[in-house]
């Protein structure tokens, strides 16, 4: 599920289920960290809560053989048209989203 941007809404993610792969990338014009990416892997085997700001692009996908189940506390009811969605392989994000065995 990748990749989306919230202009408003801070995200709040956690895995209660599985395992992910969470992918950030900061598109924030005025950050100091903008062009900076972070993979991370969260869930049954490393519990935590991520927090995503607006602005910030993110988008993750199940990893390992379990289903995933993610929970957001998001600082905001939804709004379809507070999200920007990015296609996963084409847009200027350096992160390549295809499977990689090895």
């Amino acid at each position: 599920k990748a990749w989306h941007v919230h202009k408003e809404m801070t995200l709040n993610n956690c895995v209660i289920v599985g395992m992910i792969k969470l992918v950030i990338y900061d598109c924030r014009e005025d950050s100091p960290t903008k062009g900076e990416l972070m993979e991370l892997f969260i869930g049954e085997h490393n519990y935590c809560v991520v927090q995503i700001p607006p602005g910030v692009a993110n988008g993750y996908k199940a990893y390992g053989e379990k289903m995933a189940i993610v929970a957001n506390c998001a600082t905001m009811p939804h709004d379809k048209n507070e999200i920007v969605y990015i296609d996963p392989y084409d847009n200027d994000i350096p992160y390549d989203w295809r499977r990689k065995d090895g």
